[in-house]
């Protein structure tokens, strides 16, 4: 008798594609799902490791003192104006040059006074039809002075006026030990800062432990100069009192802190 040999047919292309993917793409995606999510976790385990859960207090911590100040800058200039701009420039380099021989007249030293601005344009108004005419040419020239001794300040303006400066402006005063009182503050500024983090502490039944953080902020605020009313030109009279008031200096430091509480 005659049997049939059944022979299992060849697999179709579907099917090899099918148990491709099975067996091949399925461990490499397995693979990176596991990577994938060793890096989830060890992502919410740094997190977690970086969470400050310790009790603690913040607190801002003050010290200010006002000083007498002892130098003062200032910025003195002469404005010209003329047809010309040639005569214009002429002008007002002839005063300028007046205004730095008084000031060093005055004990200023040239390594304290600096040209802060200089310009020289033209200067036109426009009609009603459109066009721009010409008016004039203006020049300005500004120098920054420093003062070192504030006996001087109302002879190095005064002088200044006298030989034709017609520009005075931005005085301001300050202290030559300004770091050093800094540095003082911001010491006294952080024992403010723990002496009110033990107050409050206190308050709710703990005691401050070791500093978590601290920053400082510090804030210089220098006076508004006061002129009496006499007027710039009474400045240069030897017999008159002095009519610029220097006030005070006031220096501030803030610190900000979180103490931990035990």
């Amino acid at each position: 008798m005659n049997a049939e040999t059944n022979h299992p047919s060849p697999p179709s292309f579907m099917a090899l594609f099918r148990y491709s993917i099975t067996h091949q793409d399925i461990t490499m995606i397995t693979r990176i799902v596991a990577i994938a999510m060793i890096f989830v976790a060890g992502t919410f385990a740094a997190t977690a490791q970086h969470t400050d859960n310790r009790r603690s207090v913040s607190v801002e911590g003050e010290a200010e003192t006002f000083l007498i100040p002892d130098r003062a800058s200032i910025s003195i200039g002469v404005e010209t104006e003329g047809k010309v701009a040639a005569q214009v420039k002429k002008d007002n380099d002839a005063k300028v040059r007046a205004i730095l021989a008084a000031l060093k007249k005055a004990g200023i030293e040239e390594k304290d006074v600096q040209t802060s601005n200089l310009s020289l344009e033209p200067v036109y108004n426009w009609r009603p039809e459109g066009q721009r005419e010409f008016v004039k040419y203006t020049m300005r020239n500004t120098v920054y002075v420093l003062v070192r001794d504030l006996s001087k300040l109302d002879a190095v303006v005064g002088t200044s006026v006298e030989v034709g400066s017609n520009m005075l402006n931005n005085i301001d005063f300050s202290v030559s030990n300004a770091k050093a009182v800094r540095d003082s503050l911001r010491l006294a500024a952080a024992k403010d800062a723990r002496t009110k983090a033990e107050a409050l502490a206190g308050a709710v039944g703990a005691r401050v432990g070791k500093p978590i953080s601290i920053n400082e902020n510090s804030n210089y605020q220098p006076p508004v100069p006061v002129y009496r009313a006499q007027g710039l030109m009474k400045m240069a009279d030897a017999e008159s009192a002095p009519t610029v008031s220097a006030g005070q200096v006031q220096i501030r430091v803030t610190v900000s802190a979180t103490f931990e509480l035990e």
